[in-house]
Order: C-alpha cells, then sequence, then structure tokens
C-alpha cells in the first residue's frame, strides 16, 4: 500500500510540471508565429550597442528550464564604458583652464606690444626696441667679400740637367734665403767635359800663335820681295781660321761651365719651401720639378665681386678681413686691380688684394671674410630709415620729450649700410630718442611711455 501511495503523488505532480514546460513553449511559438518584428532603420552604433542586454521579464527562461552555461552568463555583471565620463571631465577641466587664463589676462595693469598699446593710464607703452637713442659715430659704407689667400710670389724650381742628385739641402717648410743651395746633382762627368773643352781651348791657341807668327814671317818676306804676296794672303787666311777655332773653344769651355753650375740649385728668392719633390740618391730628368718656393711677407686675396658694384670700386681702397684659423684677429689690405669684365659663366668680377704679411701668420689657403670700405663719414648722425616720417611739411621724426610724442623736423642726407640707415643734416642732437619702429599710428603730442614689461 505505501508503494502505491508513493506512486501515485509522484505521478499527480509530474503533469504540472510538464504542463508549465508546454505553456512556456507556447508562449515562446505564439511570439514567433506573429511574424517577424518590424525591421530598424541602421543609424549607426548606439552607445554601448556592443553590450549584451537583459532580455525582457515576460520572455525571460525560468531558472528551472535554463542550462549550467545560461546561469553563469546570467549572473556576470552587465559592463558599461566609462569613456565618455572622461572625455567630459578633460572637456570640464579645459574650459575652466580658458576661464582662469583670460581672468588673469583682464586683470594684468598693463600691456606692451611692439606695436603700441595704450595702458590703464590712458599713456601708449612702447618697447624698448621700438626706440632709438641717436649717437654720433663714423657711418660706413662697406661691400662684403670673401676668398682663398695665396702667397703673392711663388717659384717652382726645376732642374735644368739630368743627373742623380747627390745633395739634398733643404725640407718642406724651410725657410732659406736667396741664393741658398738647396741641392746638387752629381757633376763628376761634368767636370770631365769642362777639362776637356778647356784643353781643345789651349790647344786652339797655340794654333793661333803658329798661325800669326807665320803670317808676320810671310808678310815680311813678300814687302821685301822674296816671295810673293800670294804667300802672305794665305798665311793671314789662316789666321783667321785658327782666331775663330778660338772663339769656338772658348764658347765650349763657358758653356761646359754653365752646366756645371746648373748641377747646383739654389734658391731664387727669400721665402719657404712649400714643396719637395726630390730625395737623395734619385735620377731626374731635364725639366723635373724639384721644389716650389713661396714668399709669405706678401699675400694676395682673389675674391669676386658683382660686376655692377665694381663701378665703386678703385685702387689703394681699404679692405678689412678676418679667416679661419685666427679666431679674434682682424687683418687689413688694400685693392690692387679690378677686372673691367665679369668672369667667363657668371656675373662676377675678380678683384686682387694685396695683404702685407710680415709676421708670416698669414698661410696659403687661408679662407678670408671681409668687407671692402667703400666711404665713410666721420662724426655724422644717422637713425633707422624707419623712423623718419613723411608729411605735407615735410620730413620728421617723432621725438619722445617729458613722456610724450613731439613732432621734430629733420634734413634728411645719404642713406647708409644697405639703406638701413638714414643720414641726418640737421634736427636731431646726440642723446634724444625717437620712435623708429613702424607705428602709423602714433601721432605728434601723444602721451607716451617706454617699457619692457610684459
Amino acid at each position: 500500500m505505501r508503494h502505491g501511495t508513493n506512486a501515485g503523488s509522484h505521478g499527480a505532480r509530474r503533469p504540472g510540471t510538464i504542463a508549465r514546460v508546454r505553456r512556456w513553449r507556447q508562449a515562446e511559438t505564439s511570439g514567433r508565429d506573429h511574424g517577424p518584428p518590424p525591421e530598424k532603420k541602421d543609424d549607426g552604433p548606439l552607445p554601448n550597442d556592443d553590450m549584451p542586454h537583459p532580455a525582457p521579464a515576460s520572455m525571460a527562461k525560468p531558472d528551472w528550464a535554463m542550462s549550467e552555461r545560461e546561469r553563469r552568463r546570467r549572473a556576470q555583471p552587465v559592463r558599461r564604458a566609462r569613456w565618455p565620463w572622461v572625455v567630459v571631465a578633460l572637456l570640464a577641466a579645459a574650459l575652466a583652464a580658458v576661464l582662469i587664463w583670460d581672468g588673469r589676462q583682464g586683470s594684468a595693469p598693463e600691456t606692451v606690444a611692439s606695436t603700441g598699446v595704450a595702458a590703464a593710464s590712458g599713456e601708449i607703452l612702447l618697447h624698448p626696441l621700438d626706440v632709438t637713442e641717436v649717437e654720433r659715430d663714423t657711418l660706413r659704407d662697406t661691400l662684403r667679400i670673401s676668398g682663398t689667400l695665396q702667397p703673392r710670389t711663388q717659384v717652382q724650381i726645376n732642374s735644368r740637367l739630368a743627373g742623380t742628385v747627390a745633395e739634398v739641402h733643404a725640407r718642406l717648410g724651410d725657410r732659406v734665403t736667396r741664393g741658398a743651395l738647396l741641392a746638387q746633382i752629381d757633376v763628376e762627368a761634368l767636370r770631365a767635359q769642362l777639362a776637356q773643352q778647356t784643353a781643345a781651348l789651349e790647344a786652339s791657341r797655340a794654333q793661333y800663335a803658329l798661325a800669326e807668327a807665320e803670317a808676320a814671317r810671310a808678310e815680311e818676306l813678300a814687302r821685301r820681295g822674296v816671295s810673293a804676296s800670294v804667300a802672305a794672303e794665305t798665311a793671314q787666311s789662316n789666321l783667321a781660321v785658327q782666331r775663330a777655332n778660338v772663339d769656338v773653344q772658348q764658347a765650349a769651355v763657358a758653356a761646359a761651365e754653365i752646366t756645371l753650375n746648373d748641377a747646383s740649385i739654389h734658391a731664387p728668392i727669400d721665402g719657404i719651401i712649400a714643396e719637395r719633390a726630390v730625395e737623395l740618391g734619385q735620377t731626374v730628368a731635364a725639366g723635373a720639378t724639384l721644389f716650389r718656393l713661396a714668399d709669405l711677407s706678401v699675400m694676395t686675396l682673389e675674391v669676386l665681386v658683382p660686376v655692377a658694384q665694381t663701378v665703386q670700386l678703385e685702387r689703394g681702397q681699404a679692405v678689412a678681413f678676418t679667416v679661419e684659423g685666427l679666431p679674434g684677429r682682424s687683418f687689413g689690405g688694400r685693392i690692387e686691380g679690378v677686372s673691367p669684365t665679369a668672369a667667363s659663366g657668371s656675373r662676377n668680377a675678380p678683384v686682387s688684394i694685396v695683404v702685407d704679411n710680415p709676421d708670416l701668420d698669414l698661410r696659403g689657403g687661408m679662407y678670408a671674410t671681409g668687407e671692402i670700405l667703400l666711404r665713410s663719414e666721420p662724426d655724422a648722425v644717422a637713425v633707422p630709415r624707419t623712423s623718419v616720417r613723411e608729411d605735407d611739411a615735410g620730413s620728421f621724426v617723432l621725438k619722445i620729450e617729458d613722456g610724450s610724442l613731439v613732432r621734430q623736423p629733420v634734413e634728411t642726407g645719404s642713406l647708409w649700410q644697405g639703406d638701413t640707415l638714414i643720414g641726418i643734416e640737421s634736427g636731431l642732437e646726440a642723446g634724444e630718442r625717437i620712435v623708429s619702429g613702424r607705428l602709423p599710428d602714433l601721432t605728434d603730442a601723444m602721451a607716451v611711455r617706454v617699457t619692457d614689461r610684459m
């Protein structure tokens, strides 16, 4: 009986469970039978659109109908993106910083700009860069140049004859004087040739003496009538031949002596050995280069100048320059020559500048930069060209006097330093201050103050 009762009660609960599952499935099926949901317009991704959304309560599965995986997924919390709040916080911080900066700028007591601005007191504030103090100085107009220094005198010493170098007395960089022995070519064969020519000369002289005596005797016999005059004429002809032979031998001896002297290589000028191309025992050919000698006491600076500006140059104009390798030192020179035509393929004309170098500090190949003095005017007044203004009354400047601007008429002169300065013939004195900046709105009688506060 107990077994039957248990079986009956278990069987009574099962139909209820089955019925609930059937009702849930019917509800799910009825939702699908109504057709697909209306098509949703694609307005782009919405915030957090990639995050899972919980199903509506009416469509959610009951716990007893879920699998273990579905229960774990349902238990996980839904993540929400935080970056929109971070962006909002950053924008708010930037806005606050801008407001604080504007507040500080608005509370500044003064404002200074290179264009001149009004202060709270109503006066115009000028930056010191827009103000110039008048000074008297030497005005100079110059032309920039650059070029390479070279010794004015350089001599290439070649061998005049072929032979073997027996001695070398000079090395690279040695200072030598004119006539100093630099090298010696072997002279043994040359001395033998000189001795041979000298002996031949003596023989010719002996033949000449004999011919001279025979000619005198023949002339005496002809005068007495002992011999015919033809014999005397023959003797005189022989004498002339012997005299010519003596002359030829004398020339041969002189040539042998010159050849012997050419074997000794001497310095033709005072200078420094700039190049040595010979060694002891070397066999050299006639015309071979042995040394190069440079005189550094006088240098030349070759530069190129626009041909249009050569009309301002003349011989003797002063030149000032500096060189690489000798910092802090300045050197001077003078124009020696100006080419009347431009160099081939350019619009620049060569200009030669001579430079005295008594201390031999300047060397060949040094790169020099400097300027040629075109004109100068001592004890003169010049102001920036931008400071001179024009109106119907003429030229004037705005002078700063007792905190206000004063219209000061001036008489202008020549332009200087690449047309950046203009000479003032009258109207300004040393120590006065004027407005030199490009400030067209400034006028006479304005209150101004010079300050560098920013």
